[in-house]
């Protein structure tokens, strides 16, 4: 069945053997036998819609059409894009230019994504498209971007001299300014939950927090979070603070807070994580306490270390454990979501030349990437406003947050990326070894609670569902609306717009646990709660005296003194 497109060819292919003067003198059946054999070519060339050159013959054709459209009728229909929303895109000659950037990357993106290439590099192809295609845009340079031009005007070229100076400063930093900075600070209006270091270590600091009820549950919540940022993202402030919210609900909690590695830190590696790390804050959480069912943890790579620390814990931990949870987090990296891009052999060995001078993986190195998936909000938005509009941007405790990055150590990035990311080897019982001991998740035997969110772009939810086959316990698999970070430990139940999902069927196919899932309004941290207290039942006790005990001492106040550590 022959397509548009190969219809389109052979009516105009006819069209010129009949009128042009070059077919003028030949044979009626030469002229037949040329138009098949041409036909046929191009069949096999472009006629089979799978082919990429029928995509893209296609594409091409639909682009000269649309663009001659354009330039026929300037007037045009109001962009859908953020970028070109103002008044000032609709006047002129803009309409027309913003008009012919749409066109051409959405033919650009189209030709990539119509490359048919093995799967890795179309993902690769198709993802460098769109970040080239959103550079392009005439909104990012001063003399295509008619907002640009008119602030300039009216502010005599203030504006300009503005946005040069925030762009000197910002090369003196090395990285693009996202929020005022100077609006915050860690331990006067962020992580300012009261509460003490009862432990360190060269790696990590324990924090225990002062319970804000008189009475507490007797089992206590220890928080392992990742160690690429900073702890504080679960006490921001009191609006934000997952913390505070646990505290308020009358639970005890606790949580780890990662040292930022300089260089003499890069040779620790996955066991020192976990041992150093974790075992050690499960023993120092259960001494306090006095409980034997701690309920810990874990978000982000915070969670695929709780995962193998717990495939290879010992008798003596276990028994101080009485639930596990894992936001955002993957046992499975099959499908790794948008950061697969960055994971292949070629960009690894590149890599690994930085790591050699550094003996870390520098954390500003791991925010870029991450800005890369997102790069029109994490990139361009702050070049347009800082740089060519000359404003200074506004303060955001989160985007604070996430520039407050911190390093990784060589070998710790090492085993993330090469073993879990490209090998794939933390599903694979015995693949990896952790503190002496063959990695087996389905030694996870502890009831365990999985969150998801639905726009999490860095930890697919699809991926995150598979875990639950993947471990030997109970589990309980929950999908919230929101992001990466707004999603999981952004999502205070006052004033909550969010949803989440609960119950599906099974967990083997995506599509069909949320088919049959429930739907909730409203935040899942009380939910979890009441998962924890059905699960692992605790009783009420009256509040500690004081924070710490005999063994482990109080000495800096929360939010301690690693979290304070830069780059």
């Amino acid at each position: 069945m022959k397509n548009e497109l190969s219809e389109q060819i052979e009516k105009l292919f006819k069209q010129s053997m009949e009128n042009h003067p070059v077919f003028a003198n030949m044979e009626q059946g030469k002229m037949k036998d040329l138009s098949k054999d041409f036909l046929k070519s191009f069949e096999t060339l472009y006629g089979n819609d799978k082919n990429p050159f029928a995509a893209w013959t296609q594409t091409w054709l639909e682009y000269q059409k649309d663009l001659a459209r354009v330039w026929l009728n300037a007037a045009s229909e109001p962009s859908r894009d953020h970028r070109f929303k103002a008044d000032e895109w609709n006047e002129g000659i803009f309409p027309l230019l913003r008009q012919s950037y749409e066109l051409t990357t959405k033919a650009m993106v189209d030709i990539a994504d119509s490359a048919g290439l093995p799967a890795h590099q179309q993902d690769q192809l198709s993802f460098y498209a769109r970040v080239a295609a959103d550079g392009l845009a005439p909104s990012n340079y001063a003399l295509t971007n008619p907002e640009v031009l008119k602030l300039a005007r009216e502010t005599k070229g203030q504006s300009l001299i503005d946005g040069f100076k925030n762009l000197l400063a910002d090369l003196e930093k090395g990285y693009i300014t996202t929020t005022d900075e100077n609006a915050f600070e860690v331990g006067k209006n962020l992580a300012t939950s009261p509460g003490a270091v009862i432990y360190r270590n060269e790696l990590i600091e324990v924090i225990q927090y002062e319970p804000m009820t008189a009475k507490v549950r007797s089992n206590p919540i220890l928080i392992v979070p990742p160690c690429v940022n900073k702890f504080y993202i679960f006490d921001l402030n009191e609006k934000k603070s997952m913390i505070r919210y646990m505290l308020e609900q009358g639970h005890s909690v606790y949580t780890i807070a990662w040292r930022n590695p300089d260089r003499e830190l890069g040779e620790y590696g996955w066991d020192e994580y976990i041992e150093k790390g974790i075992f050690e804050a499960i023993k120092v959480t259960s001494d306090v306490s006095k409980s034997d069912s701690v309920d810990i943890l874990g978000w982000c790579n915070g969670g695929s270390m709780l995962v193998a620390a717990l495939a290879v814990l010992t008798d003596e931990l276990r028994a101080k454990l009485g639930s596990a949870t894992f936001l955002s987090s993957m046992i499975d990296f099959s499908n790794p979501g948008q950061l697969g891009v960055f994971m292949d052999e070629s960009q690894n060995n590149a890599y690994r030349l930085r790591l050699k001078s550094e003996n870390v993986a520098p954390g500003r190195d791991i925010a870029n990437a991450m800005a890369m998936l997102h790069v029109n909000e994490s990139i361009w938005n702050f070049v347009v406003s800082n740089y060519l509009l000359g404003k200074a941007p506004p303060p955001f405790d989160v985007l604070y947050w996430n520039s407050d990055t911190s390093n990784l150590p060589a070998k710790w990035y090492k085993t993330f990326v090469e073993d879990m990311y490209m090998a794939d080897k933390l599903k694979q019982p015995g693949a990896l070894t952790f503190a002496g001991k063959p990695v087996d998740t389905r030694n996870i035997n502890l009831p365990c609670y999985f969150l998801a969110a639905d726009g999490d772009h860095i930890v697919p939810w699809q991926s995150s569902l598979t875990a639950t086959s993947l471990v030997g316990g109970p589990c309980e698999f929950v999908l919230t609306t929101g992001g990466h970070v707004s999603g999981t430990v952004i999502n205070h139940p006052v004033r909550n717009r969010k949803q989440f999902w609960t119950e599906g069927k099974t967990a083997d196919n995506a599509d069909t646990w949320l088919e049959t899932a429930t739907v909730s309004e409203g935040s899942w941290w009380p939910h979890w709660l009441g998962w924890l207290e059905k699960v692992n039942p605790g009783t009420e006790k009256a509040k500690p005296r004081s924070l710490g005990n005999r063994t482990y001492k109080p000495t800096d106040p929360a939010p301690g003194t690693y979290v304070l550590e830069k780059v």
